[in-house]
């Protein structure tokens, strides 16, 4: 038989149509309810009850599951955590007034690239939503962080776009249906949404950028007709979109932020250790996440960089100005998301009163940094003089409350005196309840009893109670209205006439205080670009200190930094080390300029080869991000892209063994690397056999340094490599002392190579057992003798002439033209294993190599 289904759950149904790929979260009194499949996912997901209601018109019962309304965020921040969209319906009307069923809407739709509530965002981060468009070989490329505003596009070839995704880490990526990237996950959207239709209503937000590059136009379209589908109603504290190039920053590719750790660890993926957290001495949000933007794009001007060392060193210098700023700084509310929640309309009164207490400050730090002198700090003071945000303050004192609820419809928000309207509401509800509260002192006098009490409660409303005992002594004019087991309630016909009065005021004064609020909600709405160039400053600011505090507590100084291509470090240090090790970090030197400009370092495992490399690197990007750098003495010329090959990984999901992804990492460096950059490479080729790997190391080596000529650093147990004989290439080793069959590593740089791994001292300290370390010496030093041999054999022919450096395989002066033609004509494909063993010995045979049989296997 067919069941009908409850109003409630007929316009349930209406309404999950409007969103079948998100969880409804329905308002139902003091509960956000869910049902069905949504239910079953949400109990799965928060580990909660899942219980059921009536039955559906087939007959079954309906899965429910359901969240106080009160924990909404904390709930809702597990549910986008876990990818889910969520939709957000809500009573729009007042039940007490609904005609039938409460009305709903859905006001919101929550994805993890559109969330505003601050217990969803990761305070010192930024929460971009990206869109994607392909075409022609190019990718355009645009993010937006809805919460701060701040919108940028970029535009790259397709096989940059991984390396740019993971520069911004997206919380959320939209691109068209078939787009596809390499541990990427997409939410696809028509495409017909990525056209430059929304470009006329986007209020002047993308400017002329469907002049500028029309794909990251159609991406930021994209981006905004998204935002309409997730209900947000408003853009205006959107900023106009920002299109990067990448000639103005440094490129940090995915590999790279990766190997060096820039923003997340290698053991756990947090930011423990890494270079972010031990830059990041700043003290507000807006600060932390202008380091970060920083950081992921390192400048490529010498005006901007040179601009931020000035406003450190004069920082370095005025100590008491700089704890005085600081002190300032220090507790400052997140003025960007602030300002985006009330352009949203989503800010609260506490946001308000966050918002106040902030620009109160505004002027006190403005004043503490009129002494002054470098030019950018001098630039941010006058960004932080606006008279308009003094006439904001006053409004925000004048209007609210010192301590007002969290919901505004809670009533205590507006200060009296600012709404006469509502003064006077409020006076006729004071007026009233005192009277009532008075009550109870006349009628206790009136009726002699002494234990008399008035109270109140949402069902009766007011009443007089009388305990048993007493009740002989009860007027005629009282009128029972409820009976308990030791007293009765009764009221008046002049309470009831009072009691009407104050819940009549007090349902208009929630009323009319709702409006007011949202009526300045507006007008603080009206001051968002102010605000947020304001918060903007700070946060430049507040980043000039962070880096002074991290200068001083690393004794850092203020490197050289110019178009040239020199690199010298004395006394350099890893940045992240130093600092845990408290001064036990063994410190280096590096020289790279004209004549050597190729390292080629060598030295066993465990003695710093990799650590050395990455610390040259992370100091390349702080000198380029304006900061000073741990050395006694630093110069460095710009430096467009850094290069790192370092340790071994596989990927199993697409089938690439740990060579193969060692040489697609390998590939993009010698495709991308330009004669600027800074490449890093460490142990080409261990992942194949001993002279494959030697082969490519080598021919690596000639690659780079006859074409590219890239600044290099390349750390190998080939010694081998040590012999190339080149302009620039030198080599470097980590210096080791011998004592008997122990060796201790010095950590420290030194100029020349070394012929010994130490593969087996180390495994003797790794506590592999004594015979097993016995037997690889005598294995050692036999095959180190074959190896020997093999070598010599390689290099008994020259090279031509033209090539001076010493090469291991050599082509012989002429080749048989009539055996290049048969291998040409091969196909490896219809032949098999046997017969082409066949046809390599026959080769052989035919180019007259001695060892070759006459007879086929």
């Amino acid at each position: 038989m067919m069941v009908r289904l409850s109003p409630l759950m007929e316009q349930y149904s209406r309404i999950k149509q409007q969103c079948p790929d998100a969880l409804l979260l329905f308002r139902v009194g003091d509960f956000y309810e869910t049902f069905g499949e949504d239910a079953i996912t949400t109990s799965r997901t928060l580990n909660i009850t899942l219980t059921s209601r009536q039955k559906d018109d087939e007959g079954n019962r309906i899965p429910l599951a359901g969240i106080p309304y009160h924990s909404l965020d904390v709930y809702l921040s597990r549910l986008v955590n876990a990818g889910h969209k969520v939709a957000i319906c809500e009573q729009v009307e007042d039940p007490k007034q609904a005609k039938g069923i409460v009305r709903r809407e859905i006001t919101r739709i929550v994805t993890p690239g559109t969330v505003i509530e601050p217990a969803l965002l990761q305070e010192r981060s930024n929460n971009y939503l990206a869109a994607v468009l392909l075409e022609n070989g190019l990718a355009g490329l645009s993010l937006l962080d809805l919460s701060t505003g701040d919108f940028i596009a970029s535009e790259v070839p397709v096989e940059r776009l991984g390396s740019e995704l993971a520069r911004f880490s997206p919380a959320e990526c939209l691109a068209p249906p078939g787009v596809s990237l390499e541990g990427m996950k997409f939410q696809n959207l028509d495409a017909e949404l990525f056209s430059l239709n929304e470009a006329s209503e986007s209020g002047g937000i993308l400017g002329d950028l469907h002049k500028r590059s029309p794909l990251c136009a159609r991406a930021a379209c994209a981006i905004l007709s998204y935002l309409r589908e997730t209900r947000i109603q408003s853009v205006d504290h959107i900023k106009p979109i920002r299109m990067i190039s990448s000639s103005e920053y440094m490129l940090l590719d995915e590999i790279t932020l990766r190997n060096l750790e820039i923003f997340r660890n290698l053991r756990d993926g947090s930011r423990s250790g890494t270079l972010m957290e031990i830059l990041d001495e700043t003290v507000t949000p807006m600060g932390s996440r202008t380091l970060a933007r920083w950081l992921q794009m390192p400048s490529m001007s010498l005006e901007v960089i040179r601009r931020r060392q000035d406003a450190i060193e004069e920082m370095v210098r005025r100590a008491v100005i700089r704890e005085e700023i600081s002190e300032l700084l220090d507790g400052l509310s997140d003025l960007e998301r602030i300002i985006g929640r009330v352009s949203l309309g989503n800010a609260g009164p506490k946001d308000l009163v966050a918002l106040r207490s902030s620009l109160r400050r505004i002027p006190e730090i403005a004043h503490a940094m009129s002494a002054l002198e470098s030019e950018y700090l001098v630039e941010i003071r006058k960004r932080l003089d606006a008279s308009e945000l003094d006439d904001l303050v006053v409004l925000l004192e004048r209007a609210l409350s010192d301590d007002p609820p969290t919901s505004p419809r809670d009533g205590g928000v507006i200060r009296d005196g600012y709404s006469p309207e509502l003064d006077e509401i409020r006076s006729a509800l004071r007026n009233g309840r005192s009277w009532i509260a008075e009550l109870e002192s006349s009628e206790r006098k009136r009726t002699g009893i002494k234990s008399l009490k008035v109270g109140y409660n949402n069902v009766f409303g007011y009443y007089i109670e009388v305990t048993k005992p007493n009740l002989s002594m009860v007027p005629d004019d009282y009128i029972r209205k409820q009976t308990l087991s030791n007293a009765e309630r009764f009221v008046t016909r002049e309470l009831k006439e009072v009691e009407s009065r104050v819940l009549s005021a007090q349902e208009r004064s929630s009323a009319l205080e709702y409006e007011v609020f949202l009526d300045l909600r507006g007008q603080v709405a009206s001051r968002t670009r102010s605000v947020q160039e304001v918060a903007a400053a700070i946060g430049e600011l507040d980043t000039i200190l962070g880096l002074t505090r991290a200068a001083l507590m690393g004794a850092m100084v203020r490197p050289v930094v110019d178009a040239g291509r020199e690199v010298i470090l004395r006394d350099s240090r890893h940045p992240v080390l130093d600092r845990v090790m408290k001064g036990g970090f063994v410190p280096n030197d590096l020289t790279m300029d004209e004549s050597s400009w190729f390292m080629i370092l060598t030295g066993p495992n465990m003695a710093g080869k990799s650590t050395f490399m990455r610390q040259v690197a992370l100091i390349a990007i702080m000198a380029q991000i304006g900061s000073f750098v741990p050395a006694s003495y630093a110069k460095i010329g710009l430096i467009d892209r850094i290069f790192t090959r370092v340790g071994a990984r596989d990927d199993l999901v697409s089938g690439r063994s740990t060579f193969m992804v060692e040489m697609s990492e390998l590939a993009n460096i010698l495709v991308s690397a330009t004669k600027d950059s800074l490449i890093l490479l460490d142990e080409i080729g261990r992942g194949t056999s001993t002279f494959d790997g030697l082969s490519i190391a080598w021919a690596v080596s000639e690659y780079i340094h006859s074409r590219i000529k890239a600044k290099t650093i390349f750390a190998t147990h080939y010694h081998q490599l040590t012999q190339l004989n080149l302009p620039g290439i030198v080599n470097y080793s980590m210096a080791v002392k011998e004592e008997g069959r122990s060796i201790t590593f010095l950590r420290t740089v030194v100029p020349g190579a070394t012929n010994k791994s130490y593969g087996i001292h180390v495994a003797r300290l790794a506590g592999v057992p004594e015979h097993v370390i016995r037997r690889a010496e005598e294995l050692l030093d036999i095959i180190e003798e074959q190896a020997a041999i093999e070598i010599r054999k390689c290099r008994s022919k020259e090279r031509p002439k033209r090539y001076t450096q010493l090469i291991f395989f050599n082509q012989p002066e002429s080749i048989d033209n009539d055996i290049l033609e048969e291998i040409k004509n091969l196909e490896p494909e219809k032949i098999t294993p046997l017969q082409a063993l066949n046809l390599l010995v026959e080769y052989r045979r035919r180019l007259g190599c001695k060892d070759a049989k006459d007879t086929h296997t």
